[in-house]
């Protein structure tokens, strides 16, 4: 397996020595972080705020889940708009993003993405982003990511854990994952959605925490299959947590020849691609990916690679039932 440098082994290690030997920076980092945060006064737009985030950094699945919420609102009769920071991508102004226009250099590959999912606004400043949506006629707004961001008021909190790497070896930066204590990010938010299957170790470490919050479950499931020839495939991403897409395709059955690895966010060069091509051709295998690659791979080479597409589905209805009696407990509240 090809791998590149991505997340450090021990953050996924509880007794690591260099995770405790950096744990003193992790009290630094917290300190500034949470000046950072409380720095900022929260302000109100005026629709109700939904903010889908994690505490982990890189990939427990938030952007799966915005667009989990914003197909739950669309099938009832609302309009949905989403605000994302834009990462990786250099316009920090606020855009609406078009698929047709943008490239994932200008406003990043998870908003290429959303952007086919909802209206999808990017910028620096959330609260100017959220306004620019409101005046374009959003009745909600779905932010992806934001639990650490102070600067929108939310109406409702989700806190997305991946059941299999949930949360890591518990420390924060630069000793673990965490972006802010697991304390926090459990008190702050009105639920918790871990992605799959189910994990009692990860409700235990939070219902100590908060016996209270409800906690639902997620799955990602398969809506499209790649295709492939001869049932072999080379895999390759730039996920925060790549393990996800392999056992993907495992679940396909697909025959992984290689599974190769890049950092989360990647930006592909011709050279990369070019090589991925040429090993999977010498392996009689099928070049497959996922859709936040596959946006950002050059058009020249997109005829090249399958894309095996999936999305997240509820276990039970009670988060729905739940979003759905926020938003007429806030409108009821706005008529009065």
């Amino acid at each position: 397996m090809l791998k590149f440098f991505r997340d450090p082994k021990f953050w996924s290690d509880k007794n690591s020595r260099l995770a405790k030997a950096l744990e003193p920076l992790s009290r630094v980092y917290s300190f500034i972080s949470n000046a950072k945060i409380n720095s900022v006064a929260p302000e109100k737009v005026k629709v109700p705020v939904i903010c889908a985030g994690n505490i982990v950094l890189g990939g427990a699945g938030k952007t799966p889940t915005v667009e989990l919420i914003c197909d739950i609102l669309k099938a009832n009769s609302l309009n949905p708009h989403i605000l994302t920071s834009g990462y990786g991508g250099y316009l920090k102004n606020v855009v609406r993003v078009d698929p047709t226009l943008h490239s994932y250099l200008q406003v990043g590959d998870e908003s290429l993405l959303l952007a086919k999912v909802a209206p999808t606004w990017i910028g620096k400043n959330r609260v100017h982003s959220g306004r620019a949506a409101v005046s374009a006629g959003a009745d909600v707004i779905v932010m992806d990511d934001g639990l650490q961001n102070n600067s929108i008021e939310k109406n409702f909190k989700i806190l997305v854990v991946d059941s299999i790497q949930g949360f890591a070896n518990e420390y924060l930066l630069p000793a673990g994952p965490l972006r802010e204590s697991i304390s926090t990010g459990v008190r702050k938010s009105d639920v918790v959605l871990i992605i799959g299957e189910k994990n009692q170790k990860i409700e235990d470490k939070i219902k100590s925490i908060n016996p209270n919050i409800p906690i639902h479950y997620a799955r990602m499931k398969i809506v499209d299959f790649a295709k492939v020839e001869n049932n072999k495939v080379l895999g390759f991403c730039g996920l925060g947590f790549p393990s996800k897409f392999k056992k993907t395709l495992e679940e396909c059955g697909y025959e992984i020849i290689d599974f190769v690895i890049f950092p989360d966010h990647h930006s592909y060069t011709i050279t990369e691609i070019q090589k991925l091509i040429n090993a999977a051709k010498r392996a009689g295998a099928t070049l497959t990916t996922t859709m936040k690659d596959y946006v950002k791979i050059p058009k020249v080479f997109r005829n090249d690679i399958s894309v095996v597409r999936v999305k997240l589905k509820l276990e039970d209805d009670d988060l729905q039932k739940t979003l759905l009696k926020l938003l007429l407990q806030k409108h009821a509240s706005e008529t009065k």
